[in-house]
């Protein structure tokens, strides 16, 4: 279907019927949480409207309509709100022109939409669709709606339409043209509908599950009563990826490790919608499945033999909930049927599966765009490097600065699963290599350490090749705890003194490929380890050996050079966090901390996640930031800055202060 938006045929359309309906009972339910809408525009539009827009009052227009968005549902996002309030201040003239130009309803829309553009691109600021829309909203939501790349994108896709998304005027105007075709629809389920009905049925139906995967079985069901239409497959298969989204979700599921939609069956002469559910590690044995009939729906988990699944044969009584909870009590079946499956597998094949080692590109550009450093292009040219030449690798730094994240960042950039660990001072050749582990039977047998995990499965003896990611590695006695590793890594083979089943002696050696025998473990050439240590520990635990930093580069990694807002937000963007209302304090506090003692961001991301809701950074610094400021000299000085602080308690930090001591 390769329909637009102006042309699409909505009173034709059984999708729209169903969503509808759907829609005006959902808002109904539990799960409905936007009515705060209606109240937070009303206020703007009653504000807006008492509002003379000059040169001397637009600052303070754009700092109430930044202070009113809310962080939650449609509204923009709130950087957007901070840079034009910003550009309202630096250009008083040329914002008010814009505001203007916006409101001006004497113009036709579309060429106010791009005279405003125009405008602000003059001065070197863009406005984006989101800030079009709430500016809009704010001045008449009646009239305009807000707006969402994600739910415009969605929302075609639902239906069909493929209409192109181009600059932020035409994709607004865009939105407003779906938003008024669909309005005299929306209105027959809703009183007196406006564009913010129009836009909330939009935001329902494309972000609540509870609501959009009923929508797509009661439509899909529809469907399986016509007679096939191949126009209407890239529509299936859209709502079928979504519905799949929506199972990968479920939190019980979590650890099944669900494959993206590989295999959505589309209905064809006289079959029927379906969704099979391939997880990554039981693909082709028992799954999870969803099917779609003109008489009933079915869903549970399915074998060769066997079936457990529920049928629904009117779609009234089939809710994304009972789904839900069918697929997590079926979940320790589905979990018990498939390791019996590849048992059974395993015994009609009686012979060691092939090797699991995939090879690994060192040409490849690392990546780790869930974090972010200050000296990021430093970092990444230095790990290339390093990998490439040979090196295993040690991240070094004051705590909380990514070491450990940033390791199985790298481990995914590469492609390669990893095993991680952390050191002990406890720590021997038991933990690492191996040794005699006692049996049911009450004899001992080798059971392979940590490093040899990496290179031999030990329940199916399958050869693999998982890096190792040993956090707080100088916490250990690396000599004492390595062994027979660091020949290894040398290039030489080594015989260990325990025997394998066979009754012959462990061996590890430099790669080579078919070491079927259970005694014999070979470390691929691509195999790296990539350790992490705190240097504010360095000089009260184990040193390492020449022998054995000769093995690896070792990469400082550091706090930004300087604490500001600007760069607290770039932080903010990879945590999923862009709306953090207390950005001023938890700048302040970051910045008085590392003053004294330095800190890295993963201790600041625990203080951001604790405080977004209520601000209490008296408990957040009590819980995250104490424990780790270990100072002597300079305590005295550094609490007194802390109680300084206006969003600090004074009291009861030095009442702890004071018991401490």
């Amino acid at each position: 279907m390769k329909e637009t938006i102006g042309a699409f045929p909505f009173e034709e359309d059984e999708f729209i019927t169903i969503a509808l309906a759907h829609y005006n009972r959902f808002k109904e339910s539990a799960h409905y949480d936007q009515k705060y809408k209606w109240y937070v525009l009303k206020e703007l539009n009653e504000f807006m409207e008492r509002s003379v827009i000059t040169k001397e009052t637009v600052g303070e227009i754009v700092h109430y309509l930044k202070k009113e968005n809310t962080s939650s549902g449609y509204f923009v996002y709130w950087r957007s709100l901070l840079e034009f309030e910003r550009f309202s201040i630096t250009h008083e003239e040329q914002c008010t022109d814009v505001l203007r130009t916006l409101y001006d309803d004497e113009k036709p829309f579309k060429e106010r939409l791009n005279e405003a553009t125009r405008q602000s691109h003059s001065c070197g600021y863009s406005l984006g669709a989101p800030l079009l829309g709430y500016l809009l909203a704010a001045f008449d939501y009646t009239s305009y709606p807000m707006y969402k790349k994600e739910v415009l994108e969605t929302f075609k896709n639902m239906i069909g339409a493929h209409e192109k998304l181009g600059r932020a005027a035409d994709n607004y105007s865009q939105y407003v043209e779906l938003c008024k075709h669909l309005l005299p629809f929306v209105a027959r389920e809703v009183k007196h509908a406006t564009m913010l009905d129009v836009q909330d049925f939009l935001y329902c139906i494309t972000k609540y599950r509870e609501l959009f995967v009923p929508v797509s079985i009661h439509y899909l069901k529809h469907l399986s009563e016509k007679p096939y239409e191949e126009a209407e497959d890239a529509r299936v298969c859209a709502l079928l990826k979504m519905v799949h989204g929506a199972i990968c979700e479920i939190p019980e599921l979590s650890s099944l490790c669900i494959q993206k939609a590989r295999e959505l069956t589309t209905f064809k002469n006289d079959s029927y919608p379906s969704l099979v559910i391939y997880t990554k590690e039981q693909e082709g044995h028992v799954k999870l499945f969803l099917e779609i009939e003109k008489d009933e729906i079915r869903y549970g988990i399915m074998d060769e033999h066997e079936k457990d699944m529920d049928v629904i044969h009117r779609i009234e009584d089939f809710s994304f909930s009972r789904l839900r909870q069918k697929y997590e009590t079926a979940y320790e079946r589905l979990i018990r049927l498939n390791r019996q499956t590849v048992r059974e597998e395993r015994a009609s094949y009686g012979k060691r599966e092939e090797s699991e080692r995939q090879p690994v590109s060192f040409e490849h550009k690392v990546q780790f765009p869930s974090l972010y450093f200050e000296d990021e292009e430093r970092l990444k040219r230095q790990i290339q490097s390093a990998l490439k030449n040979g090196k295993h690798l040690i991240f070094a730094g004051p705590p909380g600065t990514g070491k450990s994240k940033l390791a199985s960042e790298v481990c995914k950039s590469y492609g390669v699963q990893s095993v991680f660990t952390t050191a002990s001072s406890d720590w021997s050749t038991f933990e690492t290599i191996g040794g005699y582990h006692p049996t049911r039977e009450g004899t001992l047998a080798f059971h392979p350490g940590l490093f040899l995990q990496c290179f031999k499965d030990d329940r199916t003896k399958k050869e693999q090749n998982k890096w190792l990611i040993v956090d707080e590695m100088n916490r250990a006695d690396l000599d004492q705890a390595f062994g027979a590793l660091l020949s290894v890594l040398a290039g030489d083979g080594v015989s260990l003194g325990f025997q394998a089943e066979n009754g012959k002696n462990v061996t590890i050696s430099p790669q080579q490929e078919g070491r079927d025998a259970v005694h014999e473990y070979s470390v691929p050439s691509s195999w790296r380890l990539i350790g992490t240590m705190n240097t504010r520990d360095k000089a009260t635990l184990f040193q390492m050996s020449y022998a054995f930093m000769r093995r690896f580069a070792f990469i400082s990694i550091h706090p930004p050079s300087e604490i500001t807002e600007k760069v607290l937000l770039r932080y903010m963007n990879k945590w999923g966090i862009e709306n953090y209302p207390f950005i001023t304090e938890l700048t302040k506090l970051w910045h008085v901390i590392n003053q004294y003692e330095q800190i890295g961001p993963a201790l600041i991301q625990d203080v951001a996640l604790f405080t977004k809701d209520e601000g209490d950074f008296t408990s957040a610094f009590q819980l995250f930031l104490w424990p780790q400021i270990h100072l002597f000299e300079q305590e005295r000085e550094f609490m007194n800055e802390i109680c300084s602080l206006n969003f600090i308690d004074e009291e009861t930090i030095r009442r702890e202060w004071k018991d401490e001591q």
